[in-house]
């Protein structure tokens, strides 16, 4: 009776794992789009690279690949917003880089650069600002441990042991520098939109934003959101009517309603 009460349940876990739907195989996605795309079945590419981001793979080449389908579809705005989440990933990659730059150029945009301190501090990852942190964090304890059992050797380790608290200071900057980004997260404009001087339908046009823009949110006043738009010299804060905006920063906020 145990052994037949056993078979029935392994019975009942197999058609219940049977019915569960099947679960996208990234390496078989990934390699389907990029078949699709020497072959220029462009919409197909696309549908699986976004199977592939909506599954959780939120992975450099995946969006990089992606962009490169959006824009040679003629969508600029989304095709930027990739390259952008792209470079906030992998901000060292020289593809991402590039293509970000052609795509800003063909839609007659800048893409913002912030300050010379603040970009080093941006081309490391917070992952690996944290590793750095890490490392640098346990070889001061070690060099405070051998200071301890090893009194003579104190002068000699001051010039290491100073030279990594700079290092641990600096990783620790770009910590919360990369954290820093995400309080004002960047949106993509998928639409020309006016920029308006205040959140009122008969408010002034400042100047018009071309598909591509990157903006920076400031507040929210609903429908309206304030942004600023940092390559513009000098920057003007300004208001947006409801228009579709893509948010770059992972994880993605919600865009105003």
């Amino acid at each position: 009776m145990r052994f037949l009460f056993l078979i029935l349940s392994l019975v009942t876990c197999h058609l219940s794992l049977a019915a569960l739907p099947a679960q996208p195989d990234p390496s078989r996605l990934f390699v389907e789009a990029s078949r699709a795309y020497d072959e220029n079945r462009l919409a197909d590419a696309i549908t699986s690279l976004q199977t592939l981001l909506d599954s959780g793979q939120t992975l450099p080449p995946v969006l990089y690949n992606l962009g490169n389908a959006l824009y040679r579809s003629g969508r600029l705005g989304e095709a930027i917003r990739c390259y952008r989440q792209a470079q906030w990933l992998a901000p060292r990659a020289p593809d991402i880089r590039a293509n970000l730059g052609f795509a800003a150029q063909t839609a007659g945009i800048t893409i913002p650069a912030p300050p010379a301190p603040i970009a080093f501090l941006l081309t490391l990852t917070s992952r690996e600002w944290l590793y750095l942190a890490a490392a640098t964090l346990w070889l001061l304890c070690l060099l405070a441990a051998v200071a301890l059992l090893l009194p003579r050797t104190r002068h000699s380790l001051r010039l290491p042991a100073a030279l990594l608290s700079l290092l641990l200071l600096l990783s620790l900057t770009g910590i919360t520098t990369r954290h820093l980004q995400t309080r004002h997260p960047e949106y993509v404009l998928l639409t020309p939109t006016p920029l308006l001087s205040a959140p009122l339908e008969t408010s002034t046009p400042l100047l018009s934003l071309p598909e591509g823009t990157i903006l920076r949110a400031l507040a929210s006043r609903p429908p309206y959101l304030q942004v600023l738009v940092p390559a513009t010299t000098p920057p003007p804060p300004g208001w947006l009517p409801p228009t579709p905006l893509l948010p770059v920063l992972p994880p993605p906020p919600s865009p105003p309603s």
